[in-house]
């Protein structure tokens, strides 16, 4: 059986230095997840946080009910640019949001 080659966009696997937003304990490091690579909290299985693409550390600033959503920004793709991580924030999906 053939191990399937190093994907080119997986290449930085670096733990990225970004705190834990939920337990403030652990750092988002890179995990191997059931579909393949996720970003999860070191602090698992204490802390259950964990994001589908790698996040770049900022928060996100879209207003929702007068408030900021405050939530990790994720790296984006080719076509879809960079996006909050919380699904129920419109920035999730951010180039569907009208300009």
């Amino acid at each position: 059986m053939k191990k399937k080659a190093a994907c080119s966009e997986h290449a930085d696997l670096s733990p990225t230095g970004i705190t834990c937003p939920e337990c403030t304990e652990g750092e988002i490091v890179p995990t191997r997840g059931r579909f393949g690579l996720m970003w999860a909290c070191s602090a698992r299985p204490k802390c259950k946080f964990w994001l589908k693409a790698r996040p770049t550390g900022k928060h996100c600033k879209h207003k929702r009910n007068r408030k900021t959503c405050g939530a990790l920004m994720m790296e984006g793709t080719k076509t879809i640019p960079e996006r909050c991580s919380d699904k129920e924030c419109p920035n999730h999906n951010s180039h569907k949001l009208k300009a």
